[in-house]
């Protein structure tokens, strides 16, 4: 339970964390307004979910995707002992999709 507890706490440090950092980078992509080269958003979202499409300039959809992995990963870390971890390709799932979705982004 205490380990639960310091992941959650992690969890919310790293969603003020990303949310602090939209600013920032939000006003570097209007100042720099040039397409990301669809491998590198791939992987930055692959990387960190949600990563390529806030740097692709849709902070909105950026935020969502890191916010569902984060529930799809404490789903999985919740039920791994009734389900023999099989929930933990979920999030590997979700960060797969995630890289998917920057690149076609970054393609358009």
């Amino acid at each position: 339970m205490k380990g639960l507890i310091t992941k959650l706490a992690l969890i919310v440090v790293l969603v003020f964390a990303f949310q602090a950092l939209t600013g920032t980078f939000a006003m570097a992509a209007e100042a720099q307004a040039q397409k990301l080269d669809p491998l590198l958003a791939a992987v930055a979202s692959l990387i960190l979910p949600g990563l390529g499409q806030y740097l692709l300039g849709d902070q909105a959809k950026g935020i969502n995707h890191l916010l569902i992995y984060l529930g799809v990963w404490l789903v999985g870390v919740i039920l791994a002992p009734f389900t023999a971890g099989i929930t933990s390709i979920l999030p590997v799932a979700w960060a797969i999709y995630s890289a998917y979705d920057a690149y076609q982004m970054a393609s358009k």
